[in-house]
């Protein structure tokens, strides 16, 4: 099989080469990985030099994560897509344990698997404050670091929306289940996601507005879809 994995970034030089390290971990032939450079004015730039031609770097004006990832996603070669995000990290074996569910399940379209958040030491009062809630352990994620998909997905569910800066993932997920794609989510951590100081965004007001908006959006085209 070969697979793309498409990593936006903009300013994640602190976490990058964590991040690039457990994707090109991986072990799995045919894996190209296409990093779009949303605009970085950080060392972000010297961190992917770094990695030569192990990379596909693409480098953009500031236009946010949804556009970074559409412009991957339009430069992939592969036959599934992945992605990363800069400051996550991949669980061992987890390209591997999601690639061959397409194998065991031929009519899959996209694969997730649980998510598991950690805490930065900047954040260490706010992870006590989640210790035992289910915020703190693993989670099946619909976000698109946990997601591997056939590329013609992308083509049937449309383009992630450029113009959300929060809730893109969501939106694109609801579009997926509107349009009837099957998914599939194996039951084992497979990212982990780390929460620190410059993602707080997690827990805004405007995220969960967000997702409002688009649960509402796709109950709306649901019912304009039945109407006659």
């Amino acid at each position: 099989m070969t697979v793309t994995c498409v990593i936006p970034v903009y300013n994640g030089a602190r976490y990058l080469g964590e991040a690039l390290d457990s994707v090109l971990d991986q072990g799995v032939d045919g894996l190209e990985v296409v990093v779009v450079d949303d605009g970085s004015t950080d060392d972000t730039p010297s961190v992917l030099d770094g990695y030569g031609d192990r990379l596909r770097v693409i480098r953009q004006d500031n236009a946010g994560p949804a556009a970074a990832r559409n412009r991957g996603v339009e430069a992939a070669g592969g036959a599934f897509v992945c992605f990363q995000d800069a400051d996550d990290l991949w669980a061992p074996g987890r390209l591997q344990r999601q690639l061959a569910v397409f194998e065991e399940l031929p009519d899959t379209d996209l694969c997730l698997g649980l998510v598991q958040n950690f805490w930065m030491p900047e954040l260490e009062a706010e992870a006590r404050t989640y210790a035992g809630t289910p915020f703190a352990h693993p989670a099946p994620g619909f976000i698109f670091p946990a997601l591997v998909a056939r590329r013609e997905v992308f083509e049937q569910v449309g383009a992630i929306d450029p113009t959300l800066r929060v809730g893109e993932d969501n939106d694109w997920f609801l579009r997926a289940r509107e349009a009837g794609l099957v998914e599939h989510v194996v039951p084992e951590v497979i990212l982990r996601r780390r929460l620190h100081e410059n993602n707080l965004t997690r827990r805004d007001l405007a995220s969960r507005e967000a997702l409002l908006r688009n649960m509402k959006a796709s109950l709306d085209r649901r019912r304009a879809g039945g109407s006659s």
